[in-house]
């Protein structure tokens, strides 16, 4: 069983990581709609950065206020085959990985809620679970609507 300050360093670290790659793959892709949703993401996952370092500090945090609703699970991620990411990926590709980077979050958060059910650990993984649901709906739209021909 991982320890509350191990799960949070391993939070800030997903959350460091994610906002880093949507950073770069918004400043480098031309696809007009997944830059913006990327930026969206960026943003997003600053919010989640300083989360979890308020969280490590000591610092009371505001657990889920105005977290976003899901949003409906279109599940494309669940049939998609992630790529590494190379400088010819395509927006798609990007965008495949991106889902699947979520998924791996909603995973991590939804067992450290488990395994610590009823503590302030637990309501702030559950209401990361909601942000990156909400943010796994999102880029499955996108992709839907403007991807999945490809595939």
């Amino acid at each position: 069983m991982a320890t509350k300050k191990e799960i949070l360093e391993m939070g800030l670290k997903m959350e460091q990581k994610a906002r880093d790659f949507y950073r770069r793959q918004a400043e480098e892709l031309a696809h007009p709609g997944a830059k913006v949703l990327l930026r969206e993401m960026q943003a997003e996952e600053e919010v989640h950065v300083q989360l979890f370092e308020d969280m490590l500090a000591g610092k009371p945090v505001n657990l889920g206020a105005g977290a976003p609703a899901p949003g409906q699970d279109l599940k494309i991620g669940e049939y998609l085959v992630e790529k590494p990411i190379t400088p010819s990926s395509t927006p798609g590709e990007i965008l495949v990985f991106a889902i699947k980077s979520e998924m791996k979050a909603i995973k991590f958060y939804s067992e450290a809620a488990a395994q610590y059910e009823g503590s302030e650990l637990a309501d702030l993984m559950n209401a990361l679970v909601a942000e990156e649901l909400a943010h796994k709906a999102k880029l499955e739209r996108l992709y839907d609507d403007e991807f999945m021909q490809e595939n």
